[in-house]
């Protein structure tokens, strides 16, 4: 009984880890962008059981963003975790929001990805990852 109790706090330590990493990227994707002269419309914007981790505005076009952190012990790279799935999601949660705001600019879906490695942070804004006509 023991050990299935100190599984299930491990499990709980690694999952708030991940959280505690996750927000981290989250928030350090903002400020990027920020600096890069977007204005961030939302955050965490749900539509139903999906969520859109940023969604932002530049040159008249609104940028779907999905972020996607990992520390250096990961092999894959974070972007490669946007699978088909997860793209259906974006596009059908950026429809969503679009409809409800009633939105008329265009509309590209970005990965930004970030890579903790020793204490520095990389960051990779994909604009354009992928499109509707695609899916």
């Amino acid at each position: 009984m023991a050990l299935e109790s100190n599984m299930t706090t491990s499990s709980k330590k690694k999952r708030q880890k991940a959280n505690a990493l996750g927000a981290m990227g989250e928030q350090t994707a903002v400020e990027y962008l920020e600096e890069e002269g977007y204005l961030i419309l939302e955050r965490n914007y749900r539509a139903k059981r999906h969520e859109i981790d940023i969604i932002a505005y530049k040159d008249n076009e609104i940028a779907i963003v999905e972020v996607k952190t990992r520390s250096n012990n990961d092999i894959t790279e974070p972007e490669e975790a946007v699978d088909h799935r997860k793209r259906q999601m974006l596009i059908w949660a950026a429809d969503k929001y679009v409809c409800t705001h009633e939105r008329q600019e265009p509309v590209r879906f970005d990965i930004i990805s970030i890579v903790t490695n020793n204490g520095k942070t990389e960051i990779h804004h994909i604009k354009n990852a992928f499109n509707v006509l695609s899916y």
